[in-house]
């Protein structure tokens, strides 16, 4: 698409040489031979530079300029001028003009002053598009399902109580950092930065130093001091991820920082208050870890105040297609294709697909298909081997062979999947000889999903007791 240039000039001969000379570079041209004709163009035309007389036939070409910010506070306005001083620039880079240049006018001269005006508008309209994705990106989680009630209520709840530590928990790959920028966004610290850090992927020596920083010569290649990510998330919030691979000595120096709210640099004496969030993320049993004396107790007990479980993929079959839809929809735009969904067979493998990597996992796989293949549709054919082999659980419920007429007039579809879900528990149970942990694997769900579902259905306990024996 060519670049649109408006020349806003009273002489007909400026604004006839400037459209030739403009158009053999290959922009394409407009002229306005005054204020009110060169607004409407602005309207209509929707130029990126324009070329703006200083003085139109008695008008002050600034207060023209600032009309036209006005209607577009992205456009390049290039001031042109016969009586230049330095006043005058100063006053017209304040409304927002990128440059100001003396007539008789130069070619080559007004050539470069566009290329640059192109170069600065195509910086801020990336600024643009990057602040409108951050400030939608908070308001963002896409789900439907009702398992993640709980979730989303407790997201809610933490945001609008800033002071609150979180620790969210969850299998890889299923958002436990979507979660926590959601609930940076969406509290009052949404102005200030959130900072992330990954405990498992930083070696313990250089863990502890980009945590707390230090001081110059605090140990050997120490040449100056560095602030920490506690001081630099100060307002903000900073995201430890998967906490359940930090040291127990970094562990303690934590839990100090979290009852106090102060640290000492590496090598400092000062003791140095800050004002964050700390959220925590885990994939790791922390009471298994606790148990193993790879965990701090009194650390957890710290951290899991509030604390927010991630149900698994498998376990949110109703959030399978809103995903897979809104990464198709992204995954389409990046690369310029025009898929606009999925047939119904590749949606059912999708569904009965056991998702072993979780969000993360879909989202790749939606990308790769996307960059593979054209089309309209994505079809089965076209998802990768591991879900072609999956058996359909929608085909599975059609062969139940359930018909309309069997459907009661006080049938309750909720009542229905409970019964369904208690004997397919309890089946798991025998088989799995009252091993939870081997139950869970069986039925293809969390040890947390099947201890909540439990509660919920085995409130007699000798019944639980002879499923168990």
């Amino acid at each position: 698409m060519k670049t649109k240039i408006l020349i806003i000039d009273d002489e007909e001969v400026m604004r006839f040489t400037l459209e030739e000379a403009l158009s053999d570079f290959g922009y394409e041209v407009e002229t306005a031979q005054g204020s009110m004709d060169g607004i409407e163009k602005v309207k209509s035309f929707r130029p990126d530079v324009i070329l703006l007389d200083m003085k139109l036939r008695g008008e002050d070409g600034l207060e023209v300029a600032e009309k036209i910010k006005e209607i577009d506070e992205y456009v390049e306005i290039i001031i042109m001028t016969a009586y230049g001083d330095i006043k005058t620039a100063i006053k017209a880079i304040k409304i927002g003009a990128i440059d100001y240049i003396k007539k008789p006018l130069d070619i080559e001269e007004i050539e470069i002053v566009i290329s640059k005006a192109i170069a600065n508008q195509i910086i801020k309209r990336k600024l643009m598009l990057y602040e409108e994705k951050e400030s939608k990106s908070g308001d963002l989680f896409i789900s439907k399902d009702p398992i993640m009630e709980d979730t989303i209520r407790k997201m809610k709840i933490l945001a609008e109580n800033d002071s609150v530590t979180v620790l969210i928990r969850g299998e890889t790959g299923t958002g436990k950092e979507v979660v926590a920028n959601y609930i940076h966004k969406n509290s009052c610290r949404k102005d200030s930065i959130m900072l992330s850090i990954n405990c498992s992927a930083i070696p313990r020596e250089l863990l502890e130093s980009e945590l707390f920083g230090f001081e110059k010569n605090a140990f050997s290649g120490a040449n100056a001091r560095k602030k920490g990510l506690l001081e630099l998330a100060h307002s903000g919030t900073l995201f430890l991820d998967e906490l359940g691979e930090m040291p127990l000595d970094i562990q303690s120096k934590l839990l100090r920082f979290l009852e106090t709210r102060r640290f000492k640099r590496i090598g400092g004496l000062e003791q140095i208050e800050v004002d964050i969030r700390i959220i925590a993320a885990t994939n790791k049993n922390l009471e298994e870890a606790i148990a193993k004396k790879e965990f701090r107790e009194d650390l957890y007990y710290r951290l899991n105040v509030v604390p927010i479980h991630i149900p698994s993929l498998r376990e949110r079959k109703l959030d399978i297609q809103e995903l897979s839809k809104y990464f198709l929809d992204i995954y389409s735009a990046k690369f310029k294709k025009r898929f606009k969904g999925f047939t119904e067979e590749a949606i059912e493998k999708m569904i009965s697909y056991s998702w072993p990597g979780n969000v993360r996992e879909l989202k790749n796989i939606i990308e790769r298909i996307v960059i593979l293949n054209d089309g309209s549709l994505i079809n089965d054919k076209q998802l990768p081997n591991e879900l072609q082999n999956q058996k359909s659980s929608i085909k599975a419920v059609n062969n139940m062979k359930i018909s309309e007429e069997s459907i009661k007039t006080d049938f309750s579809l909720e009542e229905e999947v409970a019964k369904l879900e208690k004997h397919y528990i309890s089946k798991a149970l025998k088989q799995s000889r009252g091993n939870f942990s081997a139950a869970s694997k069986i039925l293809g769900i969390s040890r947390h999903a099947l201890n909540r579902r439990i509660e919920k259905y085995f409130k007699d306990t000798l019944e639980l007791q002879n499923l168990k024996s």
